[in-house]
């Protein structure tokens, strides 16, 4: 007798691709604490908290999203890369921050 079910089993979906994942957590992020102002409430959030761990390959993703326009991105990006272009006199300010972010991208060899 044979252990294996001779009945074949449906083909499981194929798995989330990194970009999909960002998106998919981008949204929750955003649906759960987009509204907040407080910005320890955003970074703290388990969805941000994911995003970051995804790490380098989200980068590019960033980087696009800003710039179609200025994100909270730019609280992520240092924590992913290690790196902190943006000037003293830019922080607090958007889109300084993502300017400074591009700029950065553009150096550093990314594409998106």
């Amino acid at each position: 007798m044979s252990a294996v079910p001779s009945k074949q089993t449906p083909d499981m979906p194929s798995a989330e691709t990194v970009e999909e994942r960002f998106h998919r957590l981008e949204a929750t992020w955003l649906a759960e604490v987009g509204y907040a102002s407080s910005s320890t409430a955003l970074r703290s959030h388990p969805a941000f908290q994911e995003i970051v761990g995804l790490g380098e390959a989200v980068v590019p993703l960033m980087l696009r999203d800003l710039e179609e326009r200025p994100r909270l991105w730019v609280w992520a990006l240092p924590r992913i890369t290690g790196a902190d272009p943006v000037p003293e006199s830019d922080r607090g300010n958007i889109a300084k921050m993502s300017a400074a972010w591009l700029r950065w991208g553009r150096e550093h060899g990314y594409r998106w």
